[in-house]
């Protein structure tokens, strides 16, 4: 801007007249009230005009740049334009973290690994009494941690557990929240669009949970009567394909302790759910003598479990497959089956008494298989699951 101009406009407010006129009363209260408002418009004009003289320089002004090398016209979203065909990154990484999958990368970059538990799944993903994750499921991921330790060269690995609910499995993985998803969550098409899976490591058959002398054998007993299932498994999709036919009510937990609660407290009459998972709740109530477990498999086979992994990353899962390969090989399967299902179950004591059926056995071999065509070295002993330290658990989706 010309000298000339900043100075008529510096000099333009006390020019304009600061009174009104001789004639009193309301007129002269709105004389007043129009020179005050030119005032400060002139006012504001002027300091406008100094800020862009002396702050922004012409150039500027022009789409030009006051930093060399750099375009004004770069984006607010702070992504910069190539500048003689180079891209710089926002974020630059190493190259050793570049080389790895991305969820393998994601952990080395934040020092930790970030595992999905349950609170109330014997014997697979539940609190002890310190409300700690324990359970089949958990010890697995213990040992994949350890692998993954090591591979990665980070002694200082540690975990963070993150209680899941079954609605919020699938979620949770999808948005990098978790990890692995350590729980037994059974392997199905659905799931499969949406999450990856490990080799399965247990198998089971959805049946009921009654209590005893209920005179309920089977589901076709259950006609007028209240069914309860935990919204998102796989007990849910089998009983609503038979509840039309039999004529029940079906209720609807948010989790297994849950639907249960709602058993002991006469809200409903049955509880379907995984039989392996029903025993576990039984066995650790204040008086599991009074509920039993009834009625034929309310599926043609039992149906596998597995730890749940992010969809888009196979070399992630090749990884956790290798790792419980080794387990399998190794017979440490054997150990941990009989820890968690023919021993007393802490913090309860109560022993589920359960042996592994031959569908069971089959997948562990079918494991084990692919440890032995890798040819990969089994883990030692030390790997255990104190191995790794454990950072605080926190709620999530819960």
């Amino acid at each position: 801007m010309p000298a000339y101009a900043l100075a008529f406009l510096l000099a333009l407010p006390f020019a304009l007249p600061s009174f009104p006129s001789r004639h009193g009363g309301r007129a002269a209260a709105r004389n007043f009230q129009r020179c005050a408002g030119v005032q400060a418009a002139v006012a504001a004009l002027t300091v406008l005009a100094a800020t862009l003289t002396f702050v922004f320089p012409a150039g500027a002004r022009a789409g030009e740049s006051t930093v060399p090398g750099i375009s004004a016209t770069a984006g607010l979203d702070g992504v910069l334009p190539p500048q003689d065909g180079i891209v710089l990154p926002q974020n630059p990484v190493s190259g050793a973290t570049a080389a790895l999958p991305p969820t393998m990368a994601r952990i080395r970059e934040r020092g930790r690994i970030v595992l999905g538990y349950r609170q109330s799944a014997p014997p697979f993903s539940y609190v002890d009494t310190h409300d700690r994750p324990i359970g089949l499921a958990w010890s697995l991921c213990q040992r994949v941690a350890a692998a993954l330790r090591r591979e990665l060269a980070m002694p200082s690995l540690t975990i963070t557990p993150v209680r899941v609910i079954e609605q919020m499995r699938a979620p949770l993985v999808k948005a990098d929240a978790i990890d692995i998803d350590c729980a037994p969550s059974t392997v199905t098409a659905a799931r499969s669009r949406q999450v990856a899976f490990s080799l399965p490591y247990y198998a089971s058959s959805v049946r009921l949970m009654v209590r005893r002398g209920s005179g309920i054998a089977s589901l076709d007993d259950m006609r007028g009567l209240r069914l309860v299932v935990v919204q998102g498994t796989t007990a849910e999709r089998l009983v609503r394909a038979r509840q039309a036919r039999v004529g029940f009510q079906l209720l609807m937990a948010r989790d297994y302790d849950d639907a249960f609660r709602m058993l002991r407290a006469y809200r409903a009459q049955a509880f379907a759910l995984d039989e392996v998972l029903l025993e576990g709740q039984r066995v650790t109530a204040k008086t599991p003598e009074r509920f039993e477990v009834v009625g034929p498999a309310l599926s043609d086979q039992p149906e596998s479990y597995a730890l749940v992994l992010p969809r888009d990353d196979p070399a992630f899962k090749a990884r956790v497959d290798a790792a419980l390969a080794h387990v399998f090989d190794s017979g440490e399967m054997a150990r941990l089956q009989h820890e968690w299902f023919q021993s007393p179950l802490p913090p309860y004591g109560h022993n589920l008494q359960l042996a592994p059926t031959p569908e069971v056995v089959a997948l562990w071999a079918a494991g084990a298989r692919l440890d032995a065509a890798s040819g990969a070295e089994t883990p030692g002993a030390a790997e255990h699951d104190a191995s790794l330290p454990t950072g605080a658990p926190h709620a999530a989706g819960s």
